[in-house]
């Protein structure tokens, strides 16, 4: 691979170029010191944002245990008689939506049975 250096780039290169680096920038200002250190050798925005993508979702055994625990906190679900019917809804749909993030869906029969 020869690399071209900067200014023999063409007009199309140097637009990807300069658009790689306004989202460099956009993505390094968005960080925090925790997540500097892990994406700061990256040299282009993809590289940083599938770091990130790589953080946020964590490993496959990371994977498995949010699930358990989003799946644990749905069957414990009780619709109590401390708190109004909205709020009991609200909290409902959050644990639904988080299991729902974790790729496990849940028929209509089954969220029926849950509110019942």
């Amino acid at each position: 691979m020869i690399i071209k250096s900067k200014s023999s780039y063409g007009p199309e290169e140097k637009t990807h170029n300069n658009l790689d680096n306004i989202a460099w920038d956009i993505l390094y200002k968005t960080l925090d010191e925790t997540l500097f250190p892990r994406v700061r050798k990256c040299k282009i925005a993809k590289d940083i944002w599938e770091t990130l993508m790589i953080i946020g979702q964590g490993d496959e055994k990371e994977k498995e245990n949010k699930l358990t625990i989003a799946m644990k906190k749905f069957e414990d679900f009780k619709m109590g008689a401390t708190k109004s019917i909205a709020e009991k809804e609200t909290r409902f749909l959050k644990l639904l939506s988080e299991v729902e993030d974790l790729e496990k869906e849940h028929t209509q029969k089954e969220i029926n049975l849950k509110i019942l």
